[in-house]
């Protein structure tokens, strides 16, 4: 599952750490007043990662040799090609130059690895946010969160990669980016709503997971009915005896009723009442 607060924690952290560093730095344009003091927390290194790099196109690139017979954009649509055909799991640096046409050396002149090509085909598959519209923080924050679902069970090889790995793409910033402007409105300081949008990516996320997982096989649902039907009236389980005589498994619930949208909706609830409660009283 997304481990989101712990991202929240990194976010807070790197951020505050280079930003607090480049205040130090004399503006251009403006001379060179006092140097204020510049952080004394450094970064282990300045270097990106090439995932980072690449993803951003600040990888340079070597002038020697060939002019490369491919670009890196074709190796991901390629690569994105194999993961929607057959999943991750299908998904090798030889299937990708099959795709293309090409040796398997040929791929690693465009990427390092398999890892930095699974950063680069998220950040590509993941797409831009919808455009922000002029709807309540609630209506745009929900909307964000139906949109962000839809990408996810479009493509469910994309829930794969989110225990292990969040690329820092521009899309999955832009994604972060239209979250924060979702709630723009909603009364929550500037530390509670990046942790309000990843409270609602982690809901998003682990929907997609279940929608994906055994629990949406037809197969686990006929096993599912047959053990309530055997645990019925067993002492073990008296709340979903009592759910079974209050006939809650005979309606199926509406896409209005469903458990995302129950659960998003409790989410917005509660961001509705602490931005209430964080909004300055006036006098």
């Amino acid at each position: 599952m997304y481990v989101a607060y712990e991202i929240v924690y990194v976010i807070h952290k790197s951020a505050a750490m280079y930003i607090a560093r480049d205040m130090g730095k004399p503006q251009k344009g403006r001379g060179r007043t006092a140097a204020k003091p510049r952080a004394t927390v450094r970064p282990v290194a300045d270097a990106p990662s090439a995932s980072l790099a690449l993803l951003w196109g600040t990888r340079e690139r070597s002038a020697r040799g060939p002019k490369p017979a491919l670009s890196l954009g074709a190796v991901v649509r390629a690569a994105t090609a194999v993961a929607d055909a057959d999943g991750l799991t299908a998904l090798t640096m030889t299937r990708v130059a099959e795709q293309l046409d090409v040796t398997t050396m040929a791929i690693y002149r465009y990427v390092p690895g398999k890892d930095e090509l699974i950063d680069l085909m998220y950040d590509h598959a993941l797409g831009p946010p919808p455009p922000a519209s002029a709807g309540s923080w609630r209506t745009e924050m929900a909307r964000w969160a139906r949109a962000s679902l839809s990408r996810f069970q479009d493509r469910q090889w994309l829930v794969e990669t989110g225990p292990r790995r969040v690329p820092i793409g521009p899309n999955w910033l832009a994604w972060l980016d239209a979250g924060l402007r979702a709630l723009d409105g909603s009364g929550l300081p500037p530390h509670e709503m990046i942790a309000a949008v990843m409270l609602v990516d982690g809901h998003v996320r682990a929907t997609a997971e279940l929608s994906s997982g055994a629990a949406a096989t037809e197969q686990w649902r006929r096993d599912f009915g047959r053990v309530i039907a055997t645990v019925i009236g067993d002492a073990r389980f008296p709340a979903l005896t009592q759910f079974a005589a209050a006939k809650g498994f005979d309606r199926a619930p509406t896409n209005a009723e469903s458990p995302f949208q129950f659960g998003l909706e409790r989410i917005l609830d509660g961001i509705e009442v602490r931005g209430k409660t964080k909004k300055p009283s006036r006098r």
